[in-house]
């Protein structure tokens, strides 16, 4: 009975980090220190089984992203984490734990400039490192060809939506929470991300991140989850990507806020369980009516 409460317990220790921790300056995007690079524990504490990943990424300057890769027996395929600006990977385990317990495996990375990286994090770096990760996944010994399904978080969301946009190989599936939406975020959502409230940060997100841009070209099945009670990310947002993307997708209502829900509401695992159980299915279906092709075709 007591596990419950210590999840709870960890999940506060992110937002006790950010708590009295002013924004620093640092180049297009600026984040709150210590939280970014402040690394709270390994998945082995939780009694998970990992591996770490070191890759190398060449865009905008050469660097190493760092991630862990945590397998699940028999899974289907792997859930790509692309996370928010607050903290680093450490501080996303009850995601990571869902995921694995759901059967699936979950590859998980920190940007330039969080975790065990020192460079100075920036808006540029997003996309690239996002890519390098995906690439990896794509290319996992033992993974090819297996379905993947990209999961991103606030800020996550602009990578997640890019990459989406491109129908990469082998992607099934984008799951959404907290949409970052430029335009429609208040000023102390900026100042909650570590970015300086001014138009001129706005204005220098990469072109190839505008979420408008990116939506309409999806054409994978999509979980919009978003909670009302989110002050960073308002519900607004999410509500105009949903509108502007085409089906398939679904729009569900979280209770949590930002950074919560996965502790906070009860029903946020069978929403996650759901969307992955559909997608595998099609995926499934899909690799069934190819093999069926083939054969019939070499009957001929």
């Amino acid at each position: 009975m007591r596990a419950p409460r210590i999840r709870f317990c960890c999940a506060l220790l992110p937002a006790l980090l950010v708590v009295g921790c002013g924004p620093e300056t640092v180049l297009d995007g600026l984040f709150p220190p210590p939280a970014q690079n402040t690394i709270l524990f390994t998945p082995d504490v939780l009694g998970l089984t990992f591996e770490h990943v070191e890759l190398q990424v060449d865009s905008p300057a050469p660097h190493n992203v760092y991630a862990w890769f945590i397998p699940a027996e028999g899974a289907p395929g792997t859930v790509l984490i692309h996370h928010g600006s607050l903290f680093n990977r450490s501080a996303l385990f009850d995601y990571y734990m869902l995921l694995h317990e759901l059967g699936w495996n979950v590859f998980v990375y920190d940007y330039q400039g969080f975790g065990e990286s020192r460079e100075l994090p920036g808006l540029e770096s997003l996309l690239p490192d996002s890519d390098v990760a995906l690439a990896y996944v794509q290319q996992r010994p033992g993974g090819a060809g297996r379905p993947i399904v990209l999961f991103g978080i606030s800020v996550g969301t602009l990578p997640t939506l890019a990459q989406a946009a491109r129908n990469p190989e082998g992607v099934v599936g984008v799951i959404l929470q907290g949409s970052f939406v430029p335009d429609l975020l208040p000023r102390k959502s900026f100042l909650l991300a570590g970015v300086v409230p001014l138009p001129e940060v706005i204005a220098r997100l990469p072109q190839e991140l505008d979420p408008y841009g990116n939506i309409g070209l999806i054409t994978l099945p999509k979980l919009f989850l978003q909670s009302p009670q989110d002050l960073t990310t308002p519900i607004e947002g999410a509500h105009r990507l949903f509108e502007l993307a085409s089906e398939p997708k679904r729009f569900v209502e979280i209770f949590g806020g930002h950074a919560l829900p996965p502790v906070l509401d009860p029903r946020y695992r069978q929403h996650v369980a759901d969307f992955l159980d559909e997608v595998k299915a099609g995926w499934t279906f899909a690799e069934t009516s190819v093999h069926l092709l083939v054969s019939d075709l070499n009957e001929e």
